[in-house]
């Protein structure tokens, strides 16, 4: 049996990973039986939702509150498994926004799979700060570091944005965007004789990060103003990395989504499915204690 194909779309929270999903899910030459693997590290899967529902007829599966590359490998090895039947001829898999690409790679060497390529998404407008925060910063380089193909995202927020790595690139503007990603095969992930038999690459380990991420989530009850919405975030800690949900406004219900500092607010049509939940997701990292003296 030939082993199964993985496309792993990874990046730190916020970079576009289920906005580029849903563009390779509306596009013709994606293979038609192909499954996609959701992680989002907090406790309600608000990435699902929004794939799912520009996808009613697909197989998506969610795997909520924590990351697939440490806490919740088993989750994943459970979705291989109940994929495997499936006549499939693709697998998508999302990341959560705090995992690491090589780690990632290493569990989709799983039985009757393989890992084909490992996309990073890049965002322009918050990259640079992330990169030089003091306790995510090695988190968001090395995923750069170990992607295999990147995708730099809003770019036309900042034009002059370069990585300053050589890594095989690509925008998000590019109209042959999702053709070209579909022919992508990391170099190092070609199939030979050992494909899908389990066996993991050499991985350099990597501690990535003095901070530690945490989920919580705020569920809404009574109806707000956009001036109190707007205080409410205004409230966060610097900490907070990413906020995404959907709130329940005067004026309707709006789907919202802050990475770092930047915030967007968007009615949601009258017309559409009410979503899952009311409420926001937020993640963020804990500043490690400070150790007094040398030891």
């Amino acid at each position: 049996m030939t082993p199964l194909p993985v496309t792993i779309i990874g990046g730190y929270l916020g970079a576009g990973k289920t906005t580029f999903i849903n563009r390779l899910l509306n596009h013709r030459e994606l293979p038609a039986r192909t499954a996609v693997l959701v992680n989002d590290f907090g406790e309600i899967n608000i990435d699902e939702t929004l794939i799912r529902s520009r996808s009613p007829e697909g197989t998506i599966i969610g795997l909520s509150n924590g990351c697939i590359c440490c806490s919740i490998t088993d989750d994943l090895s459970a979705a291989f498994e109940q994929l495997r039947d499936r006549s499939l001829k693709h697998i998508i898999l999302e990341t959560s926004g705090v995992a690491e690409p090589e780690k990632v790679r290493a569990q989709c060497h799983y039985p009757g799979f393989y890992p084909r390529s490992c996309i990073v998404m890049v965002d322009a407008v918050t990259h640079s700060s992330t990169a030089h925060n003091k306790y995510v910063g090695d988190l968001a380089r090395a995923q750069v570091q170990q992607a295999g193909l990147i995708i730099i995202t809003k770019n036309g927020l900042n034009p002059q944005f370069r990585l300053p790595i050589l890594k095989p690139s690509l925008s998000a503007d590019d109209k042959n965007l999702v053709r070209k990603v579909l022919a992508w095969q990391d170099s190092s992930n070609a199939i030979n004789a050992d494909a899908g038999s389990g066996d993991s690459p050499i991985m350099t380990n990597l501690h990535h990060s003095l901070a530690s991420f945490t989920s919580r989530t705020w569920h809404q009850t009574d109806r707000l103003t956009r001036n109190e919405l707007a205080h409410k975030l205004d409230s966060l800690s610097e900490q907070t990395q990413r906020v995404k949900g959907w709130v329940k406004l005067d004026e309707g219900i709006v789907q919202v989504s802050r990475v770092d500092k930047h915030l967007r607010v968007d009615l949601v049509p009258a017309e559409s499915i009410p979503p899952p939940f009311f409420g926001l997701v937020y993640i963020s990292y804990e500043k490690p204690l400070e150790q007094d003296g040398a030891h």
